[in-house]
């Protein structure tokens, strides 16, 4: 057996959001991993903070988070890619002239711009907390990414085309990160760290924001929740999060 260096998404594959749990037989899985010598590793969307406890008593000893923008190995910091300070001040600026809500994330901690329905919706569907807002947090913290919570991006793509990746949601909206940024990158970046080399990579994932990391991996694995587009890039569809579809594809794939 190959040891390998696996990733999991959180929302939609290892935690069912509308729930917000973690199907019973994932765990067993990911405790099954372990035991079998893999390296394990979250490579979420979501902050290292906005991590559910549930997730870090895994056993998981690497953390790929903002999209690969923030990784920590073993509790260190080993990478970190912020969007420049000017760069957020124009976005915000821009999206102020539109009328539109903007979030804003750093390692720490996120705010909004505003408060509005779709603000509102898009934390309630994957189990997050509404963030304060803070004025001029981009000041004081360095910024991994960005939220838009519209699937109207209007001109801001085109503005911004030469500094940040608008990043679609399943739904409505879209995370924004450096033109350079995605979890692909951040693995590549990660193993550059790693001393041993793992002899292979599988991820798991379900969201547009998985795409590049299916395709990077020596085994893509796309969850059967996913959308078709995100199917397409996948060397493999497990079945549903709900229908034990990480342990369904661990066992299948023969790693444990």
């Amino acid at each position: 057996m190959k040891k390998s260096l696996i990733l999991f998404d959180i929302d939609g594959t290892l935690l069912q959001s509308d729930i917000n749990q973690i199907p019973v037989s994932t765990i067993e899985a990911i405790q099954k991993l372990k035991e079998a010598g893999h390296e394990l590793a979250v490579a979420t969307g979501r902050a290292l903070f906005l991590v559910d406890e549930c997730i870090r008593n895994l056993p998981f000893s690497t953390f790929v988070t903002a999209n690969g923008q923030h990784i920590t190995h073993h509790g260190e910091v080993v990478y970190e890619n912020a969007i420049p300070t000017e760069v957020v001040e124009n976005l915000i600026q821009e999206a102020n002239k539109l009328d539109m809500v903007i979030g804003l994330l750093s390692a720490t901690r996120s705010t909004v711009t505003g408060m509005n329905d779709d603000v509102i919706e898009s934390f309630k569907r994957v189990s997050m907390p509404l963030p304060e807002i803070i004025e001029n947090i981009h000041q004081e913290d360095a910024i991994l990414q960005a939220w838009y919570f519209s699937d109207d991006f209007k001109h801001l793509p085109e503005t911004f085309k030469n500094d940040l990746r608008f990043v679609p949601w399943l739904s409505f909206g879209a995370d924004i990160v450096p033109l350079n940024g995605s979890k692909a990158e951040g693995i590549k970046q990660l193993i550059n760290h790693l001393s041993e080399k793992p002899e292979q990579i599988i991820a798991f994932g379900d969201g547009h924001n998985d795409i590049e990391m299916l395709q990077l991996a020596d085994i893509g694995v796309a969850m059967g929740n996913a959308s078709d587009e995100v199917k397409a890039h996948a060397d493999f569809v497990t079945k549903r999060i709900d229908e034990n579809g990480i342990y369904y594809a661990c066992e299948t794939l023969g790693l444990f």
